[in-house]
């Protein structure tokens, strides 16, 4: 039996019973402990399965709060974060900023930098810097809009990215985790966020304390593809150790 149609095997086991143990698997698939051991570690860091001693546990995704809750909660880090992510732009720049709470929020701080060029999926950060500022170019994605956040997605947003470039893309993803990289629960907003930065010269991950070490289901970008992460996290060694470029922290 092939590796990839054991770790499939193995999942569905999980899936089904929520806990396994490795004495079981090894039994079952009639391979050594060091095998089992070994595909529970490759399935442990692709963030579907938490290891135990002696065995591993199913993991659901991490799914995203509903965008009203989130756009309440932690606002003066969120503020915090957004400023030092607008600090990396420069006047006469174009830049790729993401649909999410903290994104958001970025707006007064960019409208103080005048003349900037915006493409975004953003509804709420569209609005929000045009009536703050007639200076910054704003170019909001067309698409299909979702009840629950004020944003655009779909082929029609994708098709409209790929016409533009741009310097710095800023994205806020549900999750970063060191071994796993930038992850989204939406397969929606994870491919427009991956648009994006294969589209900009320089890649920022915009990630409060509490998104660190999550892990959702649709992965965007490993760390080492990273170029900056703006976050209120206290460690942030396990970053810098997986290849991601800088940390920005803004509680140092």
């Amino acid at each position: 039996m092939w590796a990839e149609e054991r770790h499939t095997k193995i999942m569905t086991l999980l899936k089904e019973r929520q806990r396994v143990e490795s004495e079981e698997l090894t039994r079952k698939f009639s391979v050594s402990r060091e095998t089992i051991r070994r595909d529970l570690k490759i399935l442990e860091n692709q963030g579907l399965i938490k290891r135990t001693h002696g065995g591993a546990l199913f993991k659901e995704p991490s799914a995203e709060s509903p965008f009203q809750e989130r756009k309440m909660s932690r606002v003066a880090e969120k503020r915090g974060l957004a400023q030092a992510a607008a600090s990396l732009m420069q006047a006469g720049g174009s830049y790729f900023v993401d649909a999410g709470s903290t994104t958001s929020l970025m707006a007064e701080y960019i409208a103080d930098l005048g003349n900037v060029s915006i493409i975004t999926n953003s509804i709420d950060l569209a609005l929000s810097l045009r009536n703050a500022s007639s200076s910054v170019d704003i170019v909001l994605l067309g698409g299909v809009m979702v009840s629950e956040v004020p944003a655009t997605f779909g082929e029609i947003a994708l098709r409209q990215l790929r016409n533009f470039h741009a310097d710095i893309a800023f994205i806020s993803p549900v999750g970063i985790d060191a071994d796993i990289g930038v992850s989204y629960y939406d397969l929606g907003e994870a491919e427009l966020a991956g648009q994006m930065l294969e589209q900009a010269q320089v890649s920022v991950v915009i990630a409060d304390a509490s998104k660190c070490g999550i892990v959702s289901r649709a992965i965007v970008r490993e760390c080492a593809s990273i170029d900056i992460l703006v976050t209120d996290a206290v460690d942030t060694a396990a970053f810098t150790q997986a290849g991601l470029k800088r940390v920005i922290r803004t509680n140092a």
